[in-house]
């Protein structure tokens, strides 16, 4: 039993620092305008050019991890080996570097002159983890020690794998409806968007967040960065069994035939990825839409990729392979 923490910096980040704060379009105030740095010259005595990106590399990143590790190890003896592990861990991050490849979150900051709303999850932090092993070398029976008998019953090992965990953290997000050249935007949090009952249809409660918008100017107060955080769902978890029969041929001492069957998700568990986490954001769904569709309620269950809905694995069902295996 151990504690594990870590702490990272110098991590590289980058963000677009020349980008438009969410405003609603006026005939004077336009997305160049409204941009920190708006023109160029273009060489000595040249014309002004707009300016749009500006790209902020950094090395100011951190990360956080902190975890209790524990593990029981049974070494082989009596024909049997097995192990036991479980980790109840966090991982934290901050800016671009908390993507990481991964999926779940958001690479990108939202306001890039607010770091401290970009600190989150990492997308492969696991809140708990359990991992099971044993190796069992099956004993050939009394009376069946003979030539025929060890070529027969002797030889033969069960394997297995087995693998408990809790979902990833993913983020709630939005088109990009404020005005701004930033791709990632996310939207306001009413609620913790969390249900009882989670499922493939309704895996988080999509009313829970507000959709934000600068594209109507009857509704300022939507018009701005939202303060959904990073990393703040969990996806759905994973059980996971992975078995193996191997049988052993021995030639020779230092010789032998092995027959591997081997079976990946042995009980054909439906392990889900993260659900579809982007609210919509076309007119129908805007409060200036008839009938107050405020933000996503007019979504049905049979709407397909609708938010909160899951339509992907985050692993294959199960697949059985055979092998044959020379040892010398």
């Amino acid at each position: 039993i151990g504690y594990v923490g870590s702490k990272g910096t110098n991590i590289d980040g980058r963000w677009e620092i020349n980008n438009p704060a969410p405003a609603i379009d006026t005939p004077t105030s336009s997305t160049q305008t409204r941009r920190p740095i708006q023109f160029v010259v273009d060489g000595p005595g040249g014309p002004l050019r707009p300016l749009t990106t500006v790209r902020f590399l950094t090395n100011g990143n951190n990360s956080w991890y902190h975890g209790l590790h524990t593990n029981y190890e049974k070494r082989m003896s009596n024909n049997l080996q097995f192990g036991l592990a479980y980790t109840y861990s966090q991982s934290l991050g901050e800016g671009y570097g908390r993507n990481e490849g991964f999926g779940g979150t958001s690479q990108v900051m939202q306001d890039p002159k607010n770091r401290r709303a970009e600190k989150g999850r990492y997308p492969f932090d696991v809140r708990h983890n359990a991992v099971a092993n044993f190796i069992y070398d099956v004993p050939t029976l009394a009376g069946m020690k003979n030539n025929a008998g060890k070529h027969v019953f002797g030889g033969w090992q069960l394997n297995g794998i087995i693998t408990l965990r809790t979902g990833f953290p993913f983020s709630v997000t939005q088109g990009n409806t404020l005005n701004t050249s930033n791709s990632s935007a996310r939207p306001d949090r009413l609620a913790t968007g969390t249900v009882s009952n989670p499922s493939v249809e309704r895996w988080f409660d999509p009313s829970a967040f507000r959709v934000l918008s600068c594209a109507d100017s009857r509704f300022p107060d939507r018009c701005h960065y939202g303060n959904s955080g990073v990393g703040i769902l969990d996806g759905p978890g994973m059980k996971n069994v992975d078995f193996s029969i191997l049988k052993n041929f021995v030639m020779r001492e230092k010789i032998k035939i092995q027959f591997r069957t081997e079976m990946f998700n042995l009980a054909n568990h439906a392990n889900f990825n993260i659900p579809n986490r982007n609210l919509r954001t076309g007119a129908a769904y805007l409060p200036s839409a008839p009938g107050g569709a405020d933000p996503i309620q007019n979504i049905g269950a049979k709407d397909t990729g609708a938010p909160g809905q899951i339509t992907s694995l985050v692993q294959p069902m199960r697949i059985i392979q055979f092998g044959l295996r020379f040892v010398f």
